[in-house]
């Protein structure tokens, strides 16, 4: 089989392909995390119900969840490009109509509910096939680079996209979902110059086999399996950390400012791990790199439990989460170069779907912990929790031989694939 984007490999640089694909998608991640903000925001405004409220960021996770596993699927048996217009499309005409709705004062609560769940089936969506462009589009050795800018993507949008939302929304709602329309627009646009052909993909098996061949080839893998742990252990901690933030804030007088302090210092560390996270992934060894990665986490955690003033306890968080894009990227890089590439779009979808799945559950987690133990055990114990994951993920990675040299299959993959 013909690589289509081999003219696009070989360079020192990402490629036009790779910025391309890169820009449209930030721009749409940006405007969704103001539209997540919003939704919510808009239909307390209009109803005066907290829990009508809640039910519209219960529909966004149960899209993403209930998406996961089709997505990958999709992702391998359909071109990507196709995909990315045809998902962005659907989001920019959703927001599009929603804004229209909401400018004229008809966005009932039926009509948020489902624009968050389809927003969420989308963004589901259009992850493993982001996913798998990307392995075609760029080299082997500058996959961890790739990866790193798309980690650096998302703590932006963290930051900037409620941000963007909440200077909108009190000049109009409806300017909010407008705004992500257009952002889903330049997605569009930018998938529409990236050029057809999607490289390998699978046989027209049932939708329920293929689906589980990528699966089973994950759980044969210890180093996936460990993969899906470790996202699923820490979508938990740090889903759960926003209720602590609160509770900690509150009952140390800090308030609302250290409650927002606190929580910018999450996105904060994100981006500053965004920019070590692809030398990390390129100089160490996958094992060392998992283990001290995530040994970091635990004791920024362990420091967050015992540091009381809001400053110092933001700087730990900050500490906590830089260390999340280099285990993501670590982990992303070989997953992809371990995995053969009629598989990638399943197991990128299979490796995430329990870890989005069981994220909702973080927050109830950590105020019930909180509330039967205290805050600083409840914070300790996670960081118990995560010291052992990045243990058994050291010895997961180096007793399976996953060492920086796992990019020698992944070309020894490529080649196959090309004379295929």
């Amino acid at each position: 089989m013909k690589e289509p984007y081999g003219e696009n490999r070989g360079g020192q640089g990402l490629g036009r392909l790779f910025w391309l694909l890169y820009l449209g998608e930030s721009a749409s991640a940006v405007g969704t995390a103001a539209s997540v903000i919003a939704l919510p925001v808009v239909s307390f405004t209009n109803s005066g119900d907290v829990r009508l409220a809640g039910f519209i960021s219960t529909a966004l996770s149960l899209g993403i969840v209930l998406a996961r596993l089709p997505a990958g699927l999709l992702a391998d048996r359909y071109e990507r490009r196709t995909l990315l217009l045809v998902c962005n499309c659907v989001g920019a005409l959703v927001l599009g109509a929603l804004a229209v709705l909401e400018a004229v004062g008809e966005a009932r609560w039926g009509i948020l509910l489902g624009t968050a769940f389809i927003l969420g089936a989308v963004g589901s969506t259009l992850a493993p096939a982001e996913n798998v462009a990307v392995r075609n589009f760029v080299d082997a050795e500058l996959l961890p680079r790739a990866l790193a800018l798309i980690q650096s993507r998302a703590a932006v949008a963290m930051i900037a996209g409620p941000l963007a939302g909440s200077v909108l929304l009190k000049v109009d709602a409806a300017w909010v979902f407008a705004a992500d329309a257009v952002t889903y627009s330049v997605a569009v646009f930018c998938a529409a110059l990236l050029p057809t052909g999607a490289g390998p993909r699978t046989d027209e098996q049932p939708p329920l086999k293929a689906v589980a061949e990528g699966l089973r080839f994950l759980w044969h893998s210890p180093f996936l399996r460990y993969g899906a742990l470790n996202a699923t252990v820490l979508n938990l901690v740090f889903n759960g950390l926003l209720i602590v933030i609160i509770a900690s804030a509150e009952g140390s007088g800090a308030g609302s400012l250290g409650i927002g302090v606190q929580t910018a210092a999450l996105g904060a560390g994100a981006l500053a791990g965004s920019f070590t996270a692809a030398p990390a992934a390129r100089h160490l060894p996958a094992g060392p790199g998992i283990a001290c990665s995530t040994g970091v986490v635990a004791a920024g955690l362990l420091g967050f439990a015992t540091v009381h003033s809001t400053w110092g306890a933001a700087l730990l968080l900050a500490v906590a989460t830089s260390a999340g894009p280099v285990i993501t990227v670590i982990i992303t890089s070989t997953q992809m170069r371990i995995t053969p590439p009629r598989l990638q779009g399943r197991v990128h979808s299979g490796s995430g779907f329990l870890s989005q799945a069981v994220a909702p559950f973080g927050p109830a987690l950590a105020g019930a912990g909180s509330h039967a133990f205290g805050l600083t055990p409840t914070v300790a114990g996670a960081a118990l929790v995560v010291l052992l994951l990045a243990v058994s993920g050291g010895f997961v990675a180096t007793r399976h031989g996953l060492t920086s040299d796992v990019s020698e299959q992944f070309e020894g993959e490529s080649m196959e694939v090309k004379r295929g």
